[in-house]
């Protein structure tokens, strides 16, 4: 087991955690890395490994060596991506807090951009992003949304915005006045019930900037492509949910 880096209980000061789950990236994971090394603000890093079988964990300890913000951890039994995620969120001490996949990649400015949007009153901001050769672009400047609009843009499939969380970063107050966390018993859908969890009980304006900062890579292994009809079935109740939140905003 990998043992939570002693930096954890420096309060790093800086506008922007980025959490990390990883789990048998493979050749996958170097490239990712190498876009998180080369952004081109500071930011604090948690990598969570989550038992992994493969060299995933030896690469991200590696990683973290002799930089202060970058810190690493890992599971000592697989406990999901929503487990490690929450780990994150416990140990951010940014302003705001991002997640990226182990297996993605992002722009230089992926990390600043995001934590310009948080001007006053703004409670999240997001990117564009591009998956599945799909791309979402428009102007680099950023555009001011109500509780309401981005709600309306994160609880359904073909939204622009998009419900993911990969492509966003919330306020760590925020995060901590309404605690929200993943849900760790979900394996569909469960970065949507977040986003939406946290828009609904979330006042304030959110920012939204075009311009394509993330992209999703098409891994064949990952969870995606290994979803049952039980899976399907949970994604429409975890839906119905979603929808009824929309009566919390006023």
């Amino acid at each position: 087991m990998i043992k939570t880096s002693f930096k954890e209980a420096i309060t790093s000061n800086l506008d922007l955690t980025i959490v990390v789950p990883t789990y048998n990236l493979g050749h996958y994971l170097p490239e990712t890395l190498k876009s998180i090394q080369q952004q081109t603000i500071d930011f604090e890093l948690w990598l969570i490994d989550d038992a992994s079988t493969d060299g995933t964990a030896q690469t991200v300890a590696d990683f973290v060596k002799g930089i202060p913000n970058f810190h690493v951890t890992g599971f000592n039994h697989h406990r999901g991506i929503g487990a490690a995620r929450n780990f994150g969120i416990d140990h951010a001490t940014g302003q705001a807090v991002a997640f990226v996949d182990g297996d993605d990649l992002i722009a230089p400015t992926f990390a600043a951009t995001l934590s310009h949007g948080f001007t006053s009153g703004v409670v999240a901001t997001a990117v564009g992003y591009d998956w599945w050769h799909r791309s979402r672009g428009g102007p680099n400047r950023f555009q001011l949304l109500s509780q309401r609009e981005m709600f309306d843009q994160v609880s359904r499939h073909g939204y622009e915005v998009g419900g993911y969380i990969w492509n966003k970063a919330f306020s760590r107050d925020a995060l901590t006045a309404g605690n929200i966390r993943y849900d760790e018993q979900l394996r569909i859908a469960e970065d949507y019930y977040f986003t939406a969890d946290f828009v609904a009980h979330t006042p304030g304006k959110y920012a939204y900037n075009p311009t394509i900062l993330y992209t999703k890579v098409n891994r064949p292994n990952s969870t995606m492509h290994n979803f049952s009809w039980a899976d399907r079935r949970q994604e429409d109740q975890i839906f119905e949910r979603i929808h009824r939140m929309r009566q919390l905003i006023q």
